[in-house]
């Protein structure tokens, strides 16, 4: 069984746990990790103190938190407060997405690209001399909520022969989908450490389709 929404509870500018509705109809909430025990009391008297059992009944301050009289206006994600409380619903992927490079595409598809993308590795105090960082593969997802997600995926060569890394996936804010094409794409490189591997707004400008993607429609100079 899947959930068909997921929040992120926030009591300030604290994560105090998660809350799920799955697609039966029950619920769940979980606290956080790390869960703030110098406001338990005032957790208890919302019913928040303990992990709760997965379950048909809502659970009430969250079932009035989330209800459309509380959300957030003009935002495209789904944001509610009710004091003390803050649900952000965590989009999900569509299965929608823009490919911008891997690593494995071959010499004629859409996200080939000779440049190499990687970059000296930084980290740590004892990174061995010469050790590269590369990216994978860079795209953008669709999120079920009208909003995009960036996604990198990065790997390093690790001294003995591991490769290492992970990928990042980042929203990108909405507020920037209102910007100018060019402006967006500015900013868009800006997250997912895409500019770190050397991708720029100019090579994403040149990409087909990438603008309409993104819901701008055709390019009126092309």
């Amino acid at each position: 069984m899947t959930f068909t929404d997921r929040y992120t509870i926030r009591m300030g500018e604290r994560a105090i746990g998660s809350y799920y509705v799955w697609e039966d109809g029950s619920v769940s909430y979980n606290t956080g990790w790390g869960c703030p025990w110098d406001i338990e009391k005032e957790l208890k008297e919302l019913g928040l103190d303990r992990d709760v059992e997965q379950r048909r009944k809502p659970i009430r301050s969250l079932a009035e938190l989330t209800e459309e009289t509380n959300r957030v206006p003009g935002t495209r994600r789904r944001i509610y407060e009710k004091a003390p409380l803050r649900a952000e619903r965590e989009a999900e992927p569509t299965g929608e997405r823009y490919s911008v490079y891997r690593r494995s595409a071959e010499k004629g598809d859409p996200d080939y690209s000779d440049l190499p993308h990687d970059a000296p590795h930084s980290e740590g105090p004892h990174t061995p001399e010469g050790m590269r960082e590369w990216a994978s593969w860079y795209q953008f997802n669709k999120m079920d909520d009208g909003t995009y997600e960036a996604e990198l995926d990065e790997a390093w060569w690790w001294g003995g022969g591991h490769n290492d890394g992970g990928t990042i996936r980042r929203i990108i804010p909405e507020e920037w989908q209102d910007l100018p094409y060019d402006e967006f794409l500015e900013r868009v490189v800006t997250v997912s450490a895409a500019a770190h591997y050397g991708f720029t707004a100019e090579m994403l400008r040149k990409k087909k389709g990438l603008r309409e993607f993104f819901g701008y429609g055709e390019d009126p100079d092309a």
